[in-house]
């Protein structure tokens, strides 16, 4: 694969409860952004990673592939850097090692 899209989308959120799932113009955040990735003419396969399995059934559902990600980088204080990271690395694991990453996140 020449380009993959990594989505990261946790959980859990303090400031606005389940943000990745509500609704804007009655579709879920994480949903408009693998349908954008989707969209997108250079984009071979989206991947999102998570630890909701609510989030992980959208994507399924949505035709995205999904990475489990840990607790360790789920919680507050984890970095959007080490949800790639560790995406990354799942991908490498399955022989995909794409020349270019595109990260798209659900509330940017």
């Amino acid at each position: 694969m020449k380009c993959v899209a990594v989505i990261p989308a946790r959980g859990g959120s303090k400031g606005v409860p389940r943000k990745n799932l509500q609704p804007v113009g009655g579709i879920p955040l994480i949903e408009r952004t693998i349908r954008a990735a989707h969209a997108a003419g250079r984009i071979d396969h989206v991947f999102v990673s998570t630890d909701d399995a609510e989030i992980a059934n959208l994507a399924l559902q949505e035709r995205a592939s999904v990475i489990d990600r840990p607790a360790s980088i789920a919680g507050d204080a984890a970095s959007s850097e080490s949800a790639l990271l560790h995406a990354l690395d799942m991908l490498a694991l399955q022989n995909i090692v794409p020349e270019r990453l595109a990260f798209l996140q659900c509330t940017s």
